[in-house]
């Protein structure tokens, strides 16, 4: 009998499940932004789950959250990551608060305080320095505050943006001098016929490195290597990892893998995934307990079935030694599973500075930023229009259902057509949007080629086709007479409309109600104009059954038709997949 392999993680709902009640890995409660980089002043950030993931489109500072929480940590600072330059200028004060972060957490007496620290330029040579301040009333402390230090922790900061292995570091940006002087040398000692490259001089020390790597490099652990097989889904059976300097001074880490099929290869000639997941599991296993461990961007390079198991992984750690986890990430991977609390959401407001947002699940988290997963994504306005297209393409084959993601847009259709503005300035070609038929425009996109010139005409133009019942239009912001006529035209590849102005009038049947209710239909419900209401009618004359029940029963007797309705949505459902 065959024994059945256990992973080396485990689920992550049990991990979850195990993390809801550790407030002890909770190591810094809270943050609060009196006036830090770009937040709204006084910005609150709480951590009320051991992981956190800060989610918001790029320039909302979620890397500098995470160098707040490694400079609030007794004996960090700040200015490793954000100092001054005389392009890039830090204002001394703003409303009279300097730069400043506070932080929460529980001292040694289990008491809950907060430390504050704030920049403090000590001279014009060091003007970057950071140093514990007295909790003023002006930066929100209450009058007589003592002055609290810093917590004391274990800090792991990883940025797998810039956590480049040592030979790409060189290989990437070679120093031009360095090669010059090589090539000299190589000239003058008779050894050069043609012209001397990078890679020659990674060549020669590759010799030295193979032994540096025998000698003091750490050999991958039985459990660093079962990680490795379940994230990456490959049969590791050995490996070394080496932290050094030895390609001019680029200090970075060299690992060596070897698999069941390959062996004794680096990452120079492994993927950045492989190198980056390899890096993570190697320092958060030789992380000591109760360490807060930042993560930017760790889903880089990895598959979206490899981010999730990352994402067990660091679960499975955060409940066995008392970690306490934030990242920045941009994923959907990462996210799902995590309960609302692990959630924090960063947007720009209308006055250019960043808010922050709490308890969102994973799928509100991307519509509030506006982000969306890869892959084929059809936008609809409510859960029903979305069952309606679910249906349509089941209609079609599980294939063809399995073609798609169906994504509820919350903030209605001026939400979405600002969307669109994104999604064609992100040149995306796999966003599809499917809206009620009361927002079909009384005219029609004028054929390719044939479209009116000048900003005017066709901001005039876009204002017809997006206004729908709303004559004032979602309120779009064009610039370029290029950037408009981009939108007209993802207008008409990637917009359609449901056959009827809602989902509740498309599946309406005087015939099916009938048969629903058993007899012909009341006067109250055939008099009523509204079709949300006539549902709401039916199921208040249907025992055991909702308005919800009374939808999907009308909705699957659509689909089983052959009226005009069902032949038009089956049409529109046909060309969505035929422009997939």
């Amino acid at each position: 009998m065959t024994a059945v392999r256990r992973e080396p993680v485990d689920e992550l709902k049990l991990s979850i499940r195990a993390l809801q009640s550790r407030r002890d890995a909770i190591h810094i409660s809270a943050l609060r932004f009196p006036n830090y980089r770009n937040l709204e002043l006084g910005a609150k950030l709480p951590f009320e789950f051991p992981i956190t993931l800060l989610m918001g489109r790029n320039g909302t500072n979620k890397s500098s959250i995470l160098h707040a929480l490694y400079g609030s940590v007794a004996g960090n600072t700040i200015g490793d990551f954000w100092f001054e330059t005389q392009i890039d200028a830090i204002p001394a004060t703003v409303d009279g608060l300097k730069q400043s972060v506070a932080h929460t957490y529980t001292d040694g007496s289990g008491n809950t305080v907060e430390s504050i620290k704030a920049r403090a330029p000590r001279s014009a040579a060091d003007p970057d320095y950071w140093e514990a301040v007295k909790p003023t009333g002006v930066y929100g402390f209450a009058p007589g505050t003592r002055r609290i230090s810093p917590v004391q922790l274990n800090v792991l900061h990883l940025d797998f943006r810039g956590e480049l292995p040592a030979f790409d570091k060189y290989f990437y940006f070679p120093d031009p001098k360095h090669l010059a002087r090589r090539a000299e040398h190589a000239r003058r000692k008779g050894k050069l016929r043609r012209e001397y490259r990078k890679q020659d001089y990674l060549r020669r020390r590759s010799g030295i490195l193979k032994k540096k790597l025998r000698t003091d490099g750490t050999a991958l652990t039985d459990e660093e290597l079962d990680l490795l097989r379940y994230i990456l889904e490959r049969e590791y059976v050995g490996g070394r990892v080496l932290k050094h300097d030895l390609f001019h001074g680029h200090e970075g880490w060299t690992l060596v893998f070897s698999t069941s099929g390959l062996r004794g290869y680096s990452d120079a000639f492994a993927g950045s995934g492989e190198s980056a997941a390899a890096l993570l599991v190697h320092n958060v296993l030789a992380a000591p307990e109760r360490t807060l461990i930042l993560l930017d961007e760790p889903e880089t390079s990895l598959h979206p079935r490899a981010q999730q198991r990352l994402m067990q992984f660091l679960a499975h750690q955060a409940v066995r030694k008392s970690l306490q986890i934030v990242m920045a990430t941009h994923s959907i991977y990462l996210a799902e599973g995590l309960p609302q609390t692990a959630i924090r959401v960063l947007g720009l407001g209308a006055t250019g500075r960043v808010w922050i947002s709490t308890n969102h699940s994973a799928a509100e988290a991307l519509q509030e930023i506006s982000t969306l997963p890869s892959g084929n994504t059809i936008l609809v306005e409510d859960k029903r229009a979305k069952a309606v297209v679910l249906g349509a393409l089941q209609k079609v084959s599980t294939q063809a259902l399995q073609q798609f993601q169906i994504v509820v847009r919350s903030g209605g259709t001026s939400r979405i057509f600002r969307d669109v503005q994104a999604f064609v300035n992100a040149g995306r070609t796999d966003v599809f949007v499917v809206l009620d038929g009361d927002h079909r425009p009384e005219i029609a996109i004028p054929p390719a080629g044939q479209l009116p010139q000048g900003q005017a005409e066709l901001k005039a133009l876009i204002q017809e086709l997006t206004k729908g019942p709303n004559t004032r239009g979602p309120g779009l912001d064009f610039v370029e007479e290029e950037e408009m006529t981009a939108y007209v035209e993802f207008l008409r590849r990637y917009v359609r409309y449901l056959p009827s102005n809602t989902p509740e009038e498309l599946v309406w049947s005087v015939t099916n109600i009938e048969h629903l209710l058993g007899g012909p239909m009341p006067a109250d419900i055939a008099g009523e104009a509204d079709a949300k209401q006539r549902l709401r009618l039916v199921a208040k004359a249907s025992p055991g059954l909702n308005e919800d029940s009374v939808f999907r029963v009308l909705l699957a007797r659509l689909l089983k038709s052959d009226t005009p309705q069902a032949r038009e949505l089956a049409a529109t459902i046909d060309e969505i997949r035929g422009t997939a």
